[in-house]
This record gives structure tokens, C-alpha cells and sequence, in this order.
């Protein structure tokens, strides 16, 4: 598998979603989570490609879940993008660069998001003054265009 059929299947399932057809977006979504997991392994891509493309599936994947109203589902992605990052990152000696960085502030700014919609008012409330924008000047490096 390469990123170019990652790209592929994530490119078909943000069609799909446009298009409100969720099982094919679901596929889609899926397929490239599939690619994004065999990547995580192969050391012929760099860790900048693997983190990108592990991070976008989650984050893909929790947009969906959110679209169709499963906060787990929606939850468990995000942690699961913070995850990958932790997992992947620690391969890399030099842990004060930008992208380390900015990495983790989007997961962090995802699942700061996902708190402040807890159905729990006193959990929402909590969280409401963080703020979810730090260190997230790279956020657009996890979303395609």
C-alpha cells in the first residue's frame, strides 16, 4: 500500500460524505485506516508520512462518528490520534521540532473540542476556558485540500 491509495480512499470518503452517502464513506474511511495501520510499521516512509496520514484517518474517522451523532465512536478515534502520535513520535530523537509540537496540540485541540460538547454540564464547564488553539499553527498540514 502507498499514500497515494491512502489518498485515494480518503479523497472517495470525503466525496462519499459530501454526498451524504455514509456507508460508502465509511468504506472509504476505513480502507485508508487500513493503509494508515500497514504504514505505521514500514520504515520506507518517513515519520512525518506515517503521522500524517495515522492522525488524518483518526480524525477523519471522528468527524464521521460526530456527523452521525456517536460520541464513542467519535471519542475513541481522537484518543486513538493522540495515541499513534505518542507511539510514532518517540522514533524521532529530536522531540522540540515544530511538527512534534504542533502534532500533539492538534490532537490535544480535538479532544479539548470533544470535551466541551460532554453531555455532562459540569464536565463542559470545566474545560470551556482552555484554550484549544495552542500550539496548533500546523493544523492545516492534517487536512487535505
Amino acid at each position: 500500500m502507498s499514500i497515494d491509495n491512502w489518498e485515494q480512499h480518503t479523497l472517495l470518503a470525503d466525496s462519499a460524505m459530501q454526498e451524504n452517502d455514509n456507508l460508502r464513506s465509511m468504506i472509504h474511511y476505513q480502507q485508508a485506516f487500513s493503509i494508515a495501520e500497514e504504514m505505521a510499521d514500514n520504515h520506507n516512509y518517513s515519520i512525518d508520512d506515517r503521522l500524517v496520514v495515522n492522525v488524518v484517518s483518526c480524525h477523519n474517522l471522528a468527524n464521521f462518528w460526530r456527523k452521525n451523532h456517536d460520541t464513542e465512536y467519535e471519542l475513541k478515534y481522537l484518543q486513538l490520534a493522540s495515541e499513534k502520535i505518542l507511539l510514532l513520535i518517540p522514533q524521532c530523537p529530536h522531540q522540540q521540532c515544530d511538527s512534534f509540537v504542533s502534532s500533539l496540540g492538534c490532537c490535544k485541540k480535538a479532544l479539548i473540542d470533544f470535551m466541551k460538547r460532554h453531555p455532562n454540564p459540569i464536565v463542559a464547564k470545566q474545560v470551556k476556558h482552555l484554550d484549544n488553539a495552542s500550539q496548533c499553527e500546523l493544523i492545516a498540514k492534517f487536512r487535505l485540500n
